[in-house]
């Protein structure tokens, strides 16, 4: 199953233009560095799409050159070409940033050797971390609570829960039920 997902997205991603990368190094609980990557791509139809594409574990160092050797692994099982890529948002750590030995530094390094434009390239700077401190610095908790209120009262009975899909096939949205809501700390 894991093989076709990974057939159908390297299928679906071969039709980028133009592509952008986050990445973000971290921790997890058995103490094994993982670097998450996602993408973003668009179309010659200007289709958007964005995906996780990877959550690979650094086995040794966490070096800018390892996460950098990773990243090149993986662009090469997918198929991709450094001379699309266009964009990279990326954490905080000096092995990321670094103008020499970090991951940001490497890439720019070897980007004659990638056909890529390193001018035409735009790096973002921890705008995960940043959208996530935003989020928790904003006070929401009577409008949420408002919002939980009432979902409740859909999801609780079945004939107003009926209703609201019906209301929202009416109008033609996006999702045809309510998402459910969870707290993330």
């Amino acid at each position: 199953m894991a093989n076709d997902i990974k057939t159908k997205l390297t299928d679906h991603m071969a039709g980028f233009e133009l592509f952008s990368i986050a990445l973000d190094e971290s921790t997890d609980l058995s103490e094994t560095a993982q670097l998450a990557i996602f993408i973003r791509g668009v179309d010659e139809e200007f289709n958007v799409t964005e995906e996780l594409l990877v959550l690979q574990a650094l086995k040794g160092t966490t070096r800018g050159e390892d996460m950098f050797n990773e990243v090149q692994k993986i662009f090469t099982s997918f198929g991709f070409w450094w001379s699309k890529l266009v964009g990279v948002c990326i954490d905080g750590p000096p092995s990321m940033v670094g103008l020499r030995k970090g991951f940001i530094g490497i890439m720019n390094e070897k980007a004659t050797e990638f056909n890529m434009q390193k001018d035409d390239l735009t790096v973002l700077h921890c705008i995960t971390h940043q959208q996530n401190l935003c989020s928790k610095s904003i006070r929401l908790q009577n409008f949420m609570n408002e919002v939980v209120k009432t979902m409740n009262f859909i999801q609780s009975r079945g004939l107003n829960h009926r209703q609201f899909e019906a209301f929202l096939d009416g109008i033609s949205t996006e999702y045809d039920d309510l998402s459910y809501y969870s707290k993330v700390s």
